[in-house]
């Protein structure tokens, strides 16, 4: 039994495999879908920060964070990132971002209108302190995202000093030895975290407290 004869696969004599017969690449652009059920965070007046993290991330993950930084970006792929953002904030914000001609635009908008300017917000960096119900580490991270959100870099010193300045009462005795047997100066946040992280394993809650004539006292358990 004959086998038929091999297929020509090469581009000689058939003009219709490459117009032209350049040999040249064919390149083809994807389009990415960025709906279809994709659920994005919700702007709030308190997490902007946090938005603005997890939606960079997002708009990365889907090659479209350059529409908004740097901006300038093909029509197609500014309105799909422009489609992300309008998708992620309140009804009552949605006119604002739609009306805006680019990703880059609506991405500024929200945060002059969430931040305002940095000199206020670089006041609420300065008047932070470490909240009751707040461990070392979120207290850190909320920090590290405050300096994000303000766009600008602090000297690692500054931010080591601003940390262990504000810790609650109870840490004063740690961050006393930690600035006098270290050099904070040295001293990087996600050491200094990882210092009063252990030593907050070991402590105790503070004592409670009782009021009696209008003094205030603790008390200890026996």
């Amino acid at each position: 039994m004959s086998r038929p004869p091999p297929i020509n696969t090469s581009n000689g004599g058939n003009g219709g495999g490459n117009a032209g017969g350049s040999g040249g690449a064919v390149v083809q652009r994807v389009i990415r879908e960025v709906g279809g059920g994709t659920s994005y965070p919700t702007l709030t007046k308190t997490n902007y920060s946090d938005w603005g993290a997890l939606m960079k991330v997002k708009l990365k993950a889907r090659a479209l964070w350059a529409a908004v930084d740097p901006g300038g970006v093909e029509p197609q792929e500014d309105m799909m990132a422009l489609d992300v953002l309008a998708s992620a904030v309140r009804a009552e914000m949605v006119a604002t971002i739609a009306n805006k001609e680019t990703a880059k635009a609506a991405w500024d908008a929200i945060k002059t209108m969430r931040v305002g300017d940095k000199h206020h917000l670089r006041r609420q960096f300065d008047l932070a302190t470490s909240k009751e119900d707040e461990n070392v580490e979120d207290y850190s991270m909320r920090l590290s995202g405050m300096l994000a959100t303000l766009g600008v870099t602090l000297d690692e010193p500054t931010v080591v000093g601003k940390f262990l300045r504000s810790m609650p009462a109870w840490f004063k005795q740690i961050v006393v030895a930690i600035q006098r047997l270290l050099d904070v100066s040295t001293l990087t946040l996600k050491e200094a975290t990882g210092r009063l992280k252990a030593a907050e394993e070991e402590l105790e809650a503070p004592p409670p407290s009782v009021h009696h004539n209008g003094k205030l006292y603790l008390t200890e358990e026996a």
